[in-house]
């Protein structure tokens, strides 16, 4: 008996050996040309700097490594590689010799070390990386474009040249492997106005902050001008609380086909290691940066609602004002404008650019939509007085036939004109058949949904709409709410315009190049929304619901 259980563990033991065999390394190549060193004086300089200021990432130290190509000159901005965990892949040999032979533009490689904060005897107390790396929102992004880009341009080579970095995201590529490699995807995916080419190896798209719901993310998503290259292996790691690498990068794979991205995926019978993403990567620049210098292009999703929502070809346009916007609050006028206020001035913004003066706000006076004002508790249209005693106004819709929606932060005696909800929140959207009101929910995903009766009782108020975040926190909204005339609602979030259908599921996604959507207001058939301090229209393929122009009834979604 003994015997036979020695039998059996030495059999297991063995079939371990074999499999462990099975799965080692012994892949070779063809031989390339461009992994093979160039002669030193034909090879860029590598420059090597200690980085231990930063804001966003207080405390940590962290080696910056910066390669300037033989063939830089400093009187043209240089394309830009910028590369997690240092100088992976041979990537200086290989850019010495895909530069040198025409299949890469000039490139200056910025090669960034994970963070690291140490005490004062040396000792580490953090190590950064999994939280720069493997967040999925736009903290390192702003990490490379405000402090580490910035220091970069600030350098001189030795024989004297100053790297001038171009700023146009056509020009710059961005990879990583494992944590890295979902790093450069977020990066990219984020700010697409900073870097359009991507290189991931091994990457991390699993449940460790977020990155698990990226393939449905990157579904409902309105296309960016991303080109992406993905190399992973087939016993990529596999962690019982984490998920498994490669089924991620699978799915990942999937989500991009789906949405009309220019993906190359290159899977082979590694596990986690740099091995196989080093003999891609001569490939992998070749592919990134095939056709350069024609611009990477936005897909066509096969996202059904972004098909009956989206224009093919329309995009989004800036508007240049002739003042600096510092108000998120922007509100829908009924001629497919906006209408804006700015210390005291009212302003109307029109979809072709036109920008003018058209009121003056009181001392005291808040703008609440378009010719609506409050002072204090009392609401005014044009000027007169149409609402008193709204204890703790925050926002207010203006229905047909002089009547009101209006949020309070406490519940104001209800007068026969205004229906009140009782809420600290500032968004508010009524649905187009008057039947329910939207109201945000303080730190949740969720929307409130509240039944209106005809009598205008508020009741049935339940936590329905779910929005998605990628930001690490909560995806509240961060501007108006707005409905389409088919009983959509679009919310402005962290991450986008997020476009929910009857049954609270949001089901498209609209994102900027400029970065995070503050505001937004949907006015005909013209979508305007605030980025920052920036303003930017869309034509739409369907309109805004405006409740002054009265309740309509719009066709059920169903159950779904």
């Amino acid at each position: 008996m003994i015997m036979k259980k020695l039998l059996g563990l030495f059999s297991l033991i063995l079939f371990a050996n074999c499999l462990f065999a099975q799965q080692a390394y012994n892949v070779r190549a063809p031989f390339d040309p461009a992994t093979v060193k160039v002669e030193e004086k034909k090879r860029g300089e590598v420059l090597k700097f200690t980085m231990n200021e930063s804001k966003i990432y207080p405390g940590t130290e962290r080696e910056i490594l910066v390669y300037v190509p033989h063939q830089y000159k400093s009187n043209k901005p240089a394309c830009l590689l910028v590369c997690m965990d240092g100088i992976l892949y041979d990537a200086t040999t290989v850019m010495d010799n895909l530069i040198a032979s025409g299949e890469m533009p000039v490139t200056i490689g910025v090669f960034v070390n994970p963070g690291v904060v140490y005490d004062e005897d040396r000792e580490v107390v953090r190590y950064n990386r999994c939280k720069e790396f493997d967040s999925t929102d736009d903290t390192f992004a702003t990490f490379l474009e405000k402090e580490v880009l910035p220091m970069v341009e600030g350098m001189k080579t030795e024989s004297g040249k100053t790297i001038v970095l171009s700023k146009d995201a056509n020009d710059r590529a961005i990879t990583g492997a494992s944590s890295g490699g979902i790093a450069a995807f977020s990066v990219a995916w984020n700010r697409p106005d900073l870097f359009s080419r991507v290189y991931t190896t091994v990457g991390t798209f699993v449940a460790m902050r977020g990155g698990h719901e990226y393939p449905a993310i990157v579904r409902k998503t309105e296309p960016k001008p991303l080109r992406i290259y993905m190399q992973d292996g087939w016993y990529d790691v596999w962690n019982p609380i984490f998920g498994e690498w490669f089924e991620y990068n699978l799915l990942m794979e999937s989500a991009f086909n789906f949405a009309g991205y220019e993906v190359f995926h290159k899977w082979d019978r590694g596990n986690h290691s740099i091995k196989y993403g080093t003999l891609a990567f001569p490939d992998a620049m070749r592919w990134l940066w095939k056709g350069y210098p024609a611009r990477v292009q936005k897909g066509w999703s096969n996202n059904g609602m972004l098909k009956e929502i989206l224009i093919e070809g329309e995009d989004w346009q800036e508007l240049v004002l002739p003042v600096e916007l510092d108000s998120k609050d922007i509100f829908a006028t009924a001629d497919s404008s906006v209408v804006f206020a700015l210390h005291s001035h009212i302003y109307k913004v029109s979809a072709d650019g036109k920008c003018e003066q058209v009121g003056q706000l009181k001392s005291g006076e808040r703008l609440m939509g378009d010719k609506l004002t409050a002072r204090g508790s009392t609401l005014y249209k044009n000027g007169v007085k149409v609402a008193d005693g709204l204890s703790g106004l925050q926002a207010v819709q203006e229905l047909e036939g002089d009547k009101f929606l209006a949020l309070c932060n406490d519940r104001a005696k209800y007068q026969d004109n205004v229906w009140v909800i009782s809420t600290g929140e500032r968004t508010v959207a009524i649905a187009p058949d008057y039947r329910f009101c939207v109201t945000a929910e303080q730190n949740t995903h969720h929307l409130i949904s509240t039944i209106i009766s005809q009598q205008g009782e508020m009741k049935h108020s339940e936590p329905f709409y779910y929005l998605h975040d990628l930001s690490n926190g909560v995806s509240q909204p961060t501007g108006n709410l707005a409905f389409d005339t088919n009983g959509n609602l679009y919310v402005a979030t962290p991450m986008g315009v997020q476009v929910a259908d009857h049954n609270g599921r949001v089901r498209a996604i609209l994102s900027l190049p400029a970065g995070r959507v503050t505001s937004l207001a949907f006015s005909g058939k013209y979508l305007y929304v605030v980025c920052g301090n920036r303003m930017f229209v869309r034509k739409m393929n369907v309109e805004g619901h405006l409740p002054v122009n009265g309740a309509i009834k719009y066709k059920s979604q169903g159950q779904g």
